[in-house]
């Protein structure tokens, strides 16, 4: 499995440096990341997200009222909040591996294993995003195969949405043995692969370990495990 970490901070003369501890930083035994303070926000002093109140008639007539967070980031006239990439390597013997990113997530207080993923810019395109946010993260480019509808991301607590996009990456390219990704100053990101048939067994293993996994990678672990049983 490669993986390869770096922790970015700004310094006097904007460079992002890499820490040598950075994987000590990321485990989830670590007591470095942690929340330290919980506050009540009212939405005149959010910046990115919302609570408002709903009320509305369910399909039986009645009337009844719901609690939801909104993003206040979404570009007017999208459909779509964000873009959640499944990137898949391929190489020239035919192996395949998927693509994770893990980081410490404040909302969890713990290391998450998510796809790679990115909020939607204004004039942006799933397909634009998709590839600048795959980039960014992992520094692998690649070539858009498929991309879903809007896909709801908690629709019992919040509107966010999002289209996950499947991307080939040809591990025979040049810019994609030696990813370079592009990270943002004071990110904390690990990149791994897991080849497609361990994939079960190192979700497990994570899980064991501490790391908390994002639903819609466990969905697709399950999808997978029930379509080779």
């Amino acid at each position: 499995m490669l993986r390869y970490l770096r922790c970015c901070v700004r310094t006097m003369s904007n460079t992002r440096e890499q820490y040598k501890d950075a994987a000590k930083l990321l485990d989830p035994a670590s007591t470095v990341a942690k929340i330290t303070k919980r506050t009540k926000l009212e939405n005149e002093n959010a910046k990115f997200v919302n609570l408002e109140k709903l009320e509305y008639v369910s399909p039986l007539g009645k009337q009844g009222v719901w609690e939801i967070a909104t993003r206040t980031t979404k570009p007017k006239g999208s459909l779509v909040d964000a873009v959640i990439i499944v990137p898949i390597l391929k190489y020239p013997n035919g192996d395949k591996k998927l693509v994770f990113v893990r980081q410490f997530r404040p909302p969890c207080n713990g290391v998450v294993v998510e796809f790679p993923a990115g909020l939607v810019d204004p004039n942006d395109s799933i397909e634009t995003c998709a590839l600048r946010e795959l980039k960014e993260e992992t520094g692998y480019v690649g070539v858009i195969r498929k991309k879903t509808g809007v896909v709801w991301s908690d629709p019992g607590l919040v509107d966010a949405n999002c289209s996950m996009v499947w991307v080939d990456v040809d591990m025979s390219l040049k810019e994609n043995k030696t990813p370079v990704p592009h990270w943002m100053d004071n990110e904390c990101i690990e990149v791994v692969d897991v080849p497609l048939n361990e994939l079960e067994g190192k979700i497990d293993e994570w899980t064991k370990q501490g790391y908390l996994i994002d639903g819609r990678v466990q969905t697709l672990v399950i999808g997978m495990a029930m379509a080779n049983e």
